[in-house]
This record gives C-alpha cells, sequence and structure tokens, in this order.
C-alpha cells in the first residue's frame, strides 16, 4: 500500500497568504488544516514579508508536509503596477 503524502498548498499574498493541508491516500485525498497569514499592512514591506515566512515556517514545523505547491501569483495588465 502507498505511504500517505502530506501537501502543503499556499496562496501567495503581500497581506494574506492562505494555505491549506491535504493527505493523499492512494486516490484520496482528507484535509487536514487551512488558514491565513495576515502581514502587518503598516509595516514595510519587508517587515511583512518576514512575516509571511515565519508564518510558514511555523506550519511546516507543526504540520511536516511532504509536498508543498504554490499558486502561480496573478498580475494584471501592468505587472510592475500589480507588484
Amino acid at each position: 500500500m502507498n505511504a500517505p503524502i502530506r501537501i502543503l498548498g499556499v496562496d501567495p499574498g503581500l497581506r494574506r497568504t492562505g494555505w491549506g493541508l491535504v493527505v493523499m491516500r492512494g486516490n484520496s485525498l482528507s484535509f487536514v488544516a487551512s488558514g491565513t497569514i495576515k502581514a502587518p499592512l503598516d509595516d514595510e514591506l519587508a517587515q511583512r514579508l518576514l512575516a509571511i515566512h515565519v508564518g510558514l515556517a511555523e506550519i511546516v514545523r507543526v504540520h511536516q508536509p511532504d509536498e508543498a505547491a504554490v499558486e502561480q501569483t496573478f498580475v494584471n495588465r501592468d505587472g510592475a503596477a500589480t507588484l
């Protein structure tokens, strides 16, 4: 029998970064946990990125995923303006 695989999905964002964890056993997926990392909106970019890093590091420490997938960032017509 195949060993279960824990997969972390990340929806990146500078204001809110969403995440979800599932376990795959063969062809079956089971929900484990999900949440949002909220970066302080009034901080500088470096501090917001640090908050996201710390939050994701804690999720990885607690849930110990085997794999991760990050959603591709959405960019409007003017990528520089969006970022």
